[in-house]
């Protein structure tokens, strides 16, 4: 790296290593997550899964992740993170266990959330591996938490911690310090833009949905989420489909036996 025009070597530690030459392990929790969502309805939803280290007063530790994931993309994935104690090292007195959420990101709104135990307290660096069911439906409607204007907000277990949004307005302020983005921001408080995925040159055809990349792999990787009318890397392709039309006059169930015995065939 160049500093000053000064030619210097410097080491861009991983987060589990810290020190001007990677010679200090941090103290960590390195978690393996596989998530599964089945639905037995046609939606393509857009998830975003915050896991964050939290202690038995249920205060969030200043390090925290934050990771995308699109069930029709990402399914069958395992994604590695890790998760740094507060303190290096570490407060032995203190326990910390597990707190992920997850969050529709196209609605901004709760979805569900896991609580994980952290079995061996004592370890500086311990290995966390679960696979988790997202539920077909949220849980829970969103709580909005607002003070208004004439109001302050605080948080933590004795109320000392004074809640300021630095948030872009159109994304959801988690805490002070997290941010959940729209699907066309990105940033700590959601205030920079896509442009791969952006309304007016979005690459998906059709109206469909365009889905960018986790940044930390690639920033101008995108992929089109179709509906069921359309298939293809873009969803520029339509699928064939029938149109059968009744009479009005034949009962619904009818209709519904005559449907359950079409058949498609090919090359007829």
């Amino acid at each position: 790296m160049d500093f000053d025009n000064n030619t210097a070597i410097r080491c861009c530690c991983p987060p589990s290593y810290s020190g001007d030459r990677w010679q200090w392990q941090n103290q960590r929790i390195s978690l393996t997550l596989q998530f599964v969502y089945r639905s037995t309805t046609f939606v393509m939803p857009v998830f975003q899964m915050i896991m964050m280290l939290i202690d038995e007063h249920r205060q969030i530790a200043s390090y925290h992740e934050q990771i995308p994931y699109v069930p029709k993309r990402d399914c069958g994935i395992k994604f590695n993170i890790y998760l740094l104690y507060p303190n290096q090292p570490k407060n032995s007195s203190t326990n910390y266990s597990i707190h992920i959420d997850v969050f529709d990101t196209t609605t901004l709104t709760y979805w569900s959330s896991w609580h994980l135990s952290i079995p061996f307290q004592f370890l500086p660096v311990d290995r966390i591996a679960t696979r988790l069911f997202i539920p077909s439906v949220k849980q829970i409607e969103s709580c909005p938490f607002s003070c208004r204007n004439h109001g302050r907000c605080y948080s933590g277990s004795k109320c000392r911690i004074q809640y300021n949004c630095s948030c872009s307005s159109d994304s959801f302020c988690y805490t002070s310090s997290i941010c959940i983005c729209p699907l066309n921001k990105y940033d700590r408080h959601c205030y920079l833009k896509h442009s791969i995925c952006s309304a007016k040159s979005s690459p998906c055809k059709n109206n469909e949905l365009c889905v960018r990349f986790d940044d930390r792999t690639d920033r101008n990787k995108f992929a089109c989420l179709c509906e069921k009318s359309f298939y293809g890397t873009r969803c520029e392709n339509t699928k064939h489909r029938i149109h059968a039309k009744f009479d009005k006059d034949i009962r619904e169930e009818t209709i519904a036996f005559v449907l359950h015995y079409i058949t498609a065939y090919n090359n007829v």
